[in-house]
Order: structure tokens, then sequence, then C-alpha cells
């Protein structure tokens, strides 16, 4: 439990208003993109392995009652899922993904949040693992994207930073 003073204090010294104001400096800008990096990543990773598992699941299940009721009815149950899921939770979310991102850096109102990167993952592994056709590039690019600007708010930084962080997430995810 001695580490969470210790942590306050961290966090409280990075969200400072002096160290804001500075943050053009390129060793924050490293950290903050090592940081974005990795979260992307990570939720890139979410996507793969859930797709696998949901669509080794399908595909056991068509092998064990057939194929002519299970891959319909899993492509319509989960696809009704994550459209429900967008509809009640993040409508920003819906979509491909990358003309939403655009969009963002063009500076169009556009939110990009956890609310949307949250929503946009598992609604891309409801649609993918139910045998869906749709590719796992551009929803990996939209949660970047959503990921590297919620991140890039928490510090406060000049909005033109948080724009170039936002192409950040969305490059390598």
């Amino acid at each position: 439990m001695a580490w969470f003073p210790l942590w306050q204090r961290w966090l409280q010294w990075l969200r400072s208003r002096h160290y804001g104001r500075t943050a053009i400096d390129s060793r924050y800008a490293i950290a903050e993109a090592c940081v974005i990096g990795f979260v992307s990543a990570l939720a890139a990773l979410v996507i793969k392995s859930g797709v696998n598992w949901l669509g080794s699941s399908r595909l056991s299940l068509a092998d064990t009652y057939g194929a002519i009721w299970v891959l319909p009815c899993f492509g319509l149950v989960f696809g009704g899922l994550a459209g429900t899921l967008i509809e009640q939770f993040s409508r920003p979310a819906g979509g491909g993904g990358i003309p939403q991102v655009k969009a963002a850096l063009a500076r169009y109102p556009i939110p990009l949040n956890w609310q949307v990167a949250v929503v946009k993952l598992v609604g891309t592994v409801l649609v993918l693992g139910g045998g869906m056709t749709l590719g796992r590039r551009a929803p990996t690019v939209h949660i970047g994207a959503a990921l590297a600007a919620q991140l890039s708010r928490w510090f406060p930084t000049s909005p033109e930073h948080r724009r170039q962080m936002m192409r950040l997430g969305r490059r390598r995810a």
C-alpha cells in the first residue's frame, strides 16, 4: 500500500500545468507514444484472439450440428448483438472506422473516446466471430485512434499534439 501515495504524486506531477505546457518535449512525446502503441497493440491482440476463439467455436458447432443451421444462426445472433450494442451504447462506433478517424483528424466533431473504442472492439469481435465479412484492419485503426485520443486527453497538451497522437494510434494498430 505504500506505492499508492507515490503513484498519486507521480500522476499529479504528470498532470501539472507546468509540465503540460512544455509537453512539446520529445521525451514526453516518446513516452506518450509508447503508451499509446502498447494499448493499441493490446486492443489488436484482443480482437485477434477473440475472433479466433469465437470463430473456432462456431466451426466446431457447425461440425457437430450441421453447418446449414449453425452458420446462419451465428451470423444472425452475433450481428444482431453487435448492432444492438452500437445502437445502445455508442453510435459513433458504427461504420468502418477509417472515415471516422479521417474526419476527426480534419477537426469534425466526431467523438473518439474509451466508449467508442470498447464498443467498437466488442462489436468487431462479435461480427467477425459470427462469420460476417469484414476486415480487421479498419476497426483496429478506429480503436487505436480512439484510444490514442482518450489517452492524450488525460495529459494537458495542445490540440495539435493530441491530433499527432491520434495519428500515431491509427498507424500501427
